[in-house]
């Protein structure tokens, strides 16, 4: 039989870099907040898709790959704000549709994952929702307000402890450059506030987790880009964002020194590819940041960045 219908999506999707692979599936529209860095809610309104509507992507796409799937993402902006309920008969259903899939995934706010109950993301992740990408941006309390982030150092905290104790994977991100040039003592305290934040979530076991730093890219038609157009805002350069990173490497210090925390700072948007283990490979990692302040040559080009 001929589907004469094909897998809805509000395009442009959003989904994290690693899961370019999965199955994706449009649970929700654009994001429910707004920061001031973002593009997420300039081309789309706010909403949650109707689950019958999502169960039929669901059921189309086993169909015709059923075997194959083996991780599922929910978009889009911060699908983690449906209601449990809903949340949880969705990954239920779409685990069952998929035998051979490891688990779902989705963007998660702080505050969405603070008004869960340790049992409702419990109940959540034996069902199969088993990673969050979370954005932390900075562990800096003015910085995260100046964006309109809608959250605070403390909230992250929180978030990742509530997350980690059901089992659910953690992936934060940080943005290099967000508080601009023109105040150097705001970036040094972005870098040591975010590492101090990564350093209190540490958990004392050797589960995966995932730290990663996009470098600060601005979209036109966002708030920080008009801010930039009217001068309100001078973007950091490449190498005063590598030293911000540095600080920030330098300023990790986890107590577990078992822990197993993969580090990431290879986006299309960074100027210097970096992977490595926090803290296991906190030298190596120091030793190229170094090589990259002074090596300018290696750092990719702006024409080369992207989001």
């Amino acid at each position: 039989m001929t589907e004469n219908y094909s897998i809805y999506y509000c395009y442009p999707v959003f989904r994290p870099p690693s899961e370019g692979n999965s199955l994706l599936i449009q649970l929700t529209e654009g994001c429910t907040f707004q920061c001031d860095f973002c593009v997420s809610n300039l081309r789309k309104d706010f909403k949650i898709r109707n689950l019958d509507d999502v169960k039929k992507d669901l059921d189309l796409a086993s169909r015709k790959c059923s075997t194959h799937i083996r991780k599922i993402f929910f978009l889009d902006g911060n699908a983690m704000v449906t209601p449990t309920e809903k949340l949880l008969e969705i990954t239920k259903y779409a685990m069952n549709k998929f035998p051979n899939a490891q688990r779902v995934g989705v963007y998660a706010h702080a505050k969405d994952i603070l008004k869960k109950s340790d049992d409702q993301l419990k109940d959540l992740s034996d069902a199969g929702l088993k990673i969050a990408y979370v954005g932390f941006e900075s562990g800096d309390d003015s910085l995260l307000k100046e964006i309109q982030k809608n959250a605070t150092k403390e909230d992250f905290i929180n978030a990742a402890r509530k997350l980690m104790n059901a089992n659910i994977t953690l992936s934060a991100t940080f943005i290099n450059g967000l508080g601009g040039s023109d105040n150097l003592d705001l970036s040094k305290n972005h870098a040591m506030e975010s590492a101090d934040l990564v350093n209190k979530i540490c958990p004392d076991d050797d589960r995966l987790w995932y730290i990663s730093f996009l470098s600060l890219m601005i979209p036109q038609g966002t708030v920080l880009y008009e801010k930039k157009r009217n001068n309100k805002f001078i973007e950091m350069n490449a190498i005063d964002i590598l030293k911000e990173l540095k600080t920030f490497i330098e300023q990790i210090k986890f107590s577990n020194k078992g822990a197993n925390c993969v580090f990431r700072s290879n986006h299309a948007s960074n100027y210097l590819p970096i992977k490595g283990i926090l803290e296991k490979d906190k030298a190596e990692i120091l030793d190229l940041l170094k090589y990259g302040i002074s090596n300018k040559d290696v750092l990719r080009s702006e024409s080369y960045r992207g989001l």
